[in-house]
């Protein structure tokens, strides 16, 4: 079974919110996802991006409702956006090898 990423960049109209925060909304994901890892980093005061990794594609498919429905209500209440998304098979990574 191969490993599914999907990648995300992220705008925020009034900038990021505090790594606290970010953290605290990871925390409250976590029980409810089957992603093994999610990672974000910052690329401006305005933009951040994302990688979500899962075991397979089926765990990634199984989440979309559950993606979009709390990246609805998160964008709600911060006015954040989505500016680009891709997902695909993960052909290697350093920490498996």
């Amino acid at each position: 079974m191969t490993k599914y990423v999907i990648y995300s960049k992220w705008f925020w109209p009034d900038g990021l919110q505090s790594l606290e925060a970010m953290q605290e909304n990871q925390q409250n994901f976590k029980p409810k996802t089957k992603a093994l890892d999610v990672i974000w980093w910052q690329i401006d005061e305005n933009t951040h991006q994302s990688a979500t990794i899962f075991a397979s594609e089926q765990d990634a498919k199984d989440e979309v409702a559950l993606r979009n429905e709390n990246r609805k209500k998160t964008a709600e209440a911060s006015g954040h956006k989505m500016i680009e998304e891709t997902m695909g098979p993960i052909i290697s990574i350093m920490s498996d090898l």
